[in-house]
């Protein structure tokens, strides 16, 4: 499996219940309720927001198993396809040893915590990155998505059982069913403004170089990653000025050093990076 070090995490097992405002649960039955996508790409996140992390994207026409409901979003088990992530030296013969463990999102302490397993639960490994080890979902793992996005499936009828069968009454002429209208492909959500206040607890305008491919971001702001394998790690944020913005546009997704002033914000763990020297390497990242 492929390695490389990005930082020293520690462990962080705490309880991550957390009570929504205004939730509904489902009722359990027999039966598991679902959804359907009806949106092209629709986000999936972390929590009912629109500031909610970005976990992975739904295809119109996937089936999503319900769970809960608040504000506008949709609380739905996580798709086995979605990448999640626990720290790995908690984990022995694929079982879980601390009495709760965080389920996160990335392999990172600041990534968020979308689930928790327990002591002697079993995980399915997918991989393992600087001492952190992916999984698949648990069912406890839910995400959310946009009421605005998704359909309700019906329930199927159960059928009588004979003994509970009674006399059908007579039957009455069927209303008429005026037809539906077709329904409009919703527009599909941007990532919202980044509040730009510093940080003053930190050191600004240090003079730094940074490399990695050149990603978009938030509106306004571009960032460089760092790439292994399938697994973009971001960082920094990048903010052109007004000379700079075309320039940047034309040198998405190649990989750059870029020299600049570093800017701390309150609203993001990344450093911002105002550029005085852009530097395009030869490498072309698709």
């Amino acid at each position: 499996m492929k390695r490389f070090i990005l930082m020293l995490a520690t462990a962080s097992v705490v309880s991550t219940a957390v009570a929504k405002t205004n939730e509904t649960s489902v009722v359990q039955t027999n039966n598991v309720q679902k959804v359907v996508v009806t949106g092209d790409r629709v986000s999936l996140r972390a929590e009912p927001s629109l500031n909610g992390d970005l976990l992975d994207r739904a295809m119109r026409g996937d089936e999503l198993v319900y769970c809960s409901e608040t504000n506008g979003w949709v609380g739905v088990q996580a798709p086995k396809t979605l990448d999640v992530w626990v720290l790995g030296e908690f984990i022995q013969d694929l079982v879980v040893l601390p009495e709760k463990l965080n389920v996160r999102s990335g392999p990172n302490l600041n990534y968020p915590v979308v689930a928790a397993v327990t002591k002697g639960d079993k995980v399915e490994v997918r991989d393992e990155f600087n001492g952190w080890v992916k999984i698949v979902p648990p069912e406890s793992c839910m995400v959310w998505i946009s009421a605005d996005y998704i359909k309700r499936i019906d329930l199927p009828v159960e059928e009588p059982k004979p003994e509970e069968m009674v006399q059908a009454p007579e039957e009455q002429p069927e209303p008429e069913v005026k037809p539906e209208p077709e329904e409009e492909t919703p527009e599909e959500e941007e990532l919202p403004a980044l509040l730009l206040e510093l940080d003053g607890s930190r050191m600004q305008q240090e003079m730094v170089t940074v490399y990695g491919v050149l990603r978009r971001a938030n509106p306004g702001l571009y960032q460089l990653v760092l790439i292994e394998g399938e697994w973009e790690e971001p960082v920094c944020l990048i903010r052109g000025n007004e000379d700079q913005k075309q320039e940047l546009e034309n040198l998405l997704n190649r990989s750059l050093r870029i020299k600049g002033r570093r800017y701390w914000l309150k609203s993001t763990y990344l450093p911002l990076i105002q550029p005085e020297f852009i530097d395009p390497d030869s490498l072309i990242l698709d």
